[in-house]
């Protein structure tokens, strides 16, 4: 026997496995060869997109990392067990002739007993492969397994993150007008009754985005429906509400609160994630309050409030800015023309 190849094949199987394990049990996100895969995918499928949020192409992007996804733990799978069955050159012989099986030979037995076929035209030579082919036939049974378990809970999660997104954009078109609409002349009631669902959705947007990172590459064409837009407008209308308005405003410290800590929650999972060293090559506005002043909504000066937004949420408003430009949007989509 070979060791080295056998070696070779056994740790390329387990690596594989470990990332399967990490994927789809683990609650911290997916493994390092699943996330490579996802990042690389969805790059490829961006730029080729031309990093324009609106392309019909980026809708295909999730799907298209998750099928990826597959078959590199299939490929893993497969090569691993093929290796290990090049270091014998007996490891795998003819059930009627008992002649070794050829290079070919072995990676069509590799592949149908990961897929749990069990054709039978070939089988081990003695006990040792037989062993080694009955973990192959175990771990690919897993393998399909727990393909299921964490293909569902991604799709749900991808609902869920539509939901949210137009959950968010029947609020308003823009943080102004998600503002002017919930004020009634002396408050803004309307808002804060939507504000406890609105954070349980994205609270649960946030953990599932936390176990299954790849929904981040999930992309809607349309703004209304895209998470990405619709997330950084109700920041900036988070902002407004408790940074531009005068103190004799009544707000709900409470719901102020909660929205404050579900919005902070879901921008660290994502710079951990996604943004580490965030980049963006646009420069965020400062939000325009005409709207708001027509409504005679009571404000602080506007240079308070370019101030605030320019500086003491610079930091804050850069990472958005790369959260935009990463999901092909602008800040256009968030304060529209119009």
């Amino acid at each position: 026997m070979q060791v080295l190849y056998f070696t070779l094949g056994a740790l390329v199987f387990a690596l594989t496995a470990l990332d399967i394990i990490k994927t789809t049990f683990s609650s911290n996100g997916g493994g390092m060869i699943t996330s490579l895969v996802s990042k690389g995918v969805y790059k490829a499928i961006f730029l080729t997109a031309g990093k324009k949020g609106r392309s019909k192409l980026l809708g295909y992007a999730g799907p298209a990392v998750l099928v990826s996804i597959l078959l590199v733990w299939i490929a893993g799978f497969w090569l691993g067990f093929f290796v290990a069955l090049l270091s014998e050159t007996d490891s795998v012989v003819h059930s009627v002739t008992k002649t070794p099986a050829g290079t070919v030979e072995k990676l069509y037995y590799a592949g149908f007993t990961l897929s749990t076929l069990g054709i039978g035209d070939y089988v081990a030579s003695n006990d040792f492969w037989r062993i080694v082919t009955d973990v192959a036939a175990y771990s690919g049974l897993v393998f399909i397994t727990t393909s299921i378990t964490y293909f569902l809970p991604v799709l749900s999660a991808v609902g869920l993150q539509s939901t949210l997104s137009l959950y968010i954009s029947g609020m308003g078109k823009t943080p102004q007008q998600m503002l002017t609409k919930s004020w009634n002349g002396k408050d803004f009631s309307s808002f804060f009754d939507n504000t406890s669902d609105l954070c349980q959705m994205l609270i649960k947007h946030t953990m599932n985005h936390h176990s299954y990172p790849v929904i981040h590459h999930f992309h809607n064409s349309q703004p209304k429906l895209s998470i990405t837009p619709a997330i950084v407008l109700l920041d900036e209308a988070y902002q407004l509400l408790g940074n531009a308005l005068q103190q004799d405003v009544a707000v709900d410290e409470v719901k102020m609160s909660m929205l404050q800590t579900a919005l902070d929650s879901y921008l660290e999972v994502v710079r951990e994630g996604f943004l580490k060293n965030a980049s963006p090559n646009e420069k965020a506005p400062v939000p325009d309050l005409r709207l708001l002043e027509e409504k005679r909504i009571p404000l602080k000066g506007k240079e308070a409030v370019r101030h605030y937004f320019e500086q003491d949420l610079g930091e804050r408003r850069k990472l958005l800015t790369a959260l935009l430009e990463m999901d092909g949007w602008s800040w256009k989509e968030v304060y529209r023309p119009g």
